[in-house]
């Protein structure tokens, strides 16, 4: 079909070059144009649309995509500029250090509210965390002079695995005490 019509052109190219619009065409589409298009104005003669609504959420929905990857972008820079030794010894290794480095972040980030709420249980849950972050920076430190660095690296990423791992219990044993005191208000009420 497809094949029919090219030969089609190829044939007649004479008979379509002979023929253009007239002047009057541009002018009808114009017209009929500015009948459909809603909120459109014109302006030095020529149709303009104000876009509307939809307009100014796809905007909106735009911006928020591009300020989203830069922040991500920046951050995920920002951590691996922090572990230079370690870009320099396993690219492969420096970016599952920063993915995890990152999640520890965000984790010890969800906990922090616990701070204000229950200033015990949050040092009890910190003095842990504390514990593994030391034997971390140990690791990181010994990283330079070890002769076994992949080794090290790999030990390096199974304390930050625990410190996740860690994070979570506590965040599930902190879901738990809120849904019993929800429990306890319920029955109460």
């Amino acid at each position: 079909m497809k094949d029919r019509l090219e030969r089609f052109v190829r044939d007649n190219r004479e008979a379509f070059d002979d023929y253009e619009p007239s002047n009057d065409l541009w002018k009808k589409i114009e017209t009929e144009t500015a009948k459909k298009l809603p909120k459109s104005k014109r302006l030095n003669g020529k149709i303009v649309s104000l876009g509307g609504p939809k307009f100014a959420w796809r905007i909106a929905a735009s911006i928020a995509i591009v300020l989203t990857i830069s922040y991500l972008a920046f951050n995920y820079g920002k951590s691996l500029a922090q572990n230079p030794d370690i870009v320099a010894l396993s690219p492969t290794y420096a970016k599952e250090l920063t993915q995890f480095t990152s999640l520890v972040e965000q984790k010890r980030g969800e906990l922090k509210f616990l701070e204000q709420e229950d200033p015990m249980l949050y040092h009890d849950f910190n003095t842990d965390l504390k514990g593994l972050d030391h034997d971390y920076q140990k690791l990181k430190a010994e990283l330079p002079k070890n002769p076994n660095q992949e080794e090290l690296l790999k030990a390096m990423m199974q304390n930050l695995s625990m410190q996740i791992e860690l994070l979570n219990q506590q965040l599930q044993i902190i879901q738990k005490i809120k849904a019993s005191k929800n429990e306890k208000i319920n029955t109460v009420i």
